[in-house]
Formats: structure tokens, sequence, C-alpha cells
């Protein structure tokens, strides 16, 4: 699919702590960090513990040394009183203004880390793959081609579906003769 390298929007939407019970006897307790994207069309809500901000921040610094050093740190990992309110708001900030600087960044937007990281929803990845395949055809356009922009569609709608189904049977022959002989009730 296309990456994104156009204006991602972030905003916190806050925490909350989870309880999980391994067994009866092992317990544990995480703050799951709440936060909202928007690409100005789509809006979706990721739900992230610290954890998955450090293996997310590992894995660009290994890719992208130059590029994060602009990115602020993320904050120190707690052994102790990590579950402590004031701990909790802290990071929720300081994850917020971390994502934020990282949207900013097109080369980091458009790498399969960050980009599954956000957890872009399908609609979205879906409009990009179409206005790639216009500005492609743009030029290229053959009398055999279908373009997906004449298609009245909607992100996710079962127009799109169709249209796609369409451009494959003129591709590919069409339908076996079983699915003509149902459609001609």
């Amino acid at each position: 699919m296309a990456r994104r390298t156009g204006k991602l929007q972030c905003f916190s939407k806050g925490s909350e702590n989870i309880q999980q019970s391994c067994c009866a006897v092992f317990n544990t307790e995480f703050t799951q960090y709440n936060f909202c994207l928007s690409d100005g069309v789509h809006k979706w809500t990721i739900q992230k513990r610290y954890s998955d901000f450090d293996a997310l921040d590992k894995e660009l610094q290994n890719r992208f040394p130059k590029k994060m050093l602009k990115i602020d740190k993320l904050p120190a990992k707690a052994i102790f009183g990590s579950m402590s309110p004031s701990r909790i708001s802290t990071r929720q900030k300081c994850l917020d203004s971390y994502l934020k600087a990282l949207l900013k960044e097109n080369e980091l937007i458009a790498s399969p880390e960050l980009y599954e990281f956000i957890e872009v929803p399908l609609e979205a990845a879906i409009s990009d793959d179409e206005v790639e395949a216009k500005q492609k055809s743009d030029g290229e356009r053959s009398a055999s081609s279908t373009d997906f922009s004449q298609a009245a569609t909607t992100p996710g709608g079962s127009g799109r579906v169709s249209a796609w189904q369409a451009e494959a049977e003129a591709k590919w022959g069409g339908r076996d003769s079983r699915n003509d002989a149902r459609r001609q009730w």
C-alpha cells in the first residue's frame, strides 16, 4: 500500500490503567495511552503501551539514526512507581510530543515501522492508493483502462468493490458462464 506522506495530526486522549491476570497467582498492571490521529479526512484512535513506543523508538533509531537526532527522547523507563498518576501524566505528555515530532518528518511517516505503529485504517490506505493510481494513469491512460475516480464510491463502500470487479472482468475476461447465467434471470 502507498505510504502517506501528507499532514497527519495527533491528539492525546488520556490513558487508562489495565489489569491482567495470567493465572490465579500472577497479576500484572500497565498503562495504556490513547491517541486520536487524523489525516484530514479520516480519524482513528490507537492505544499503545510505553513498551510499544520504546520498541518503535529502537527500530527508528536503528533505521534512521540521523533523523532521530531531531526527535526528543522518550521518557526514561521506571522500575518502581510507573503507575503513579504524576508519572503517567508526565509520560502521556512526553509520548504525545514524541509522536507529533515523528509525524512531522515525511521520511519517518513513509517508513513501514511508523506506518504500522499508527495503525492507518484500511479506508485511509485505500484512498491513498486510489490517488496514487490516478496520478500514475493521468499521462498513461489507455482506452481499455478503467478510471477509479469515475466510480461513485465512498471510502470502504461497496461501489469501490464493484469498480474493482468491473476492471478485473475487463482485464481477465469476465466471470464464468455459471455467474453469467445467474445474472440473466
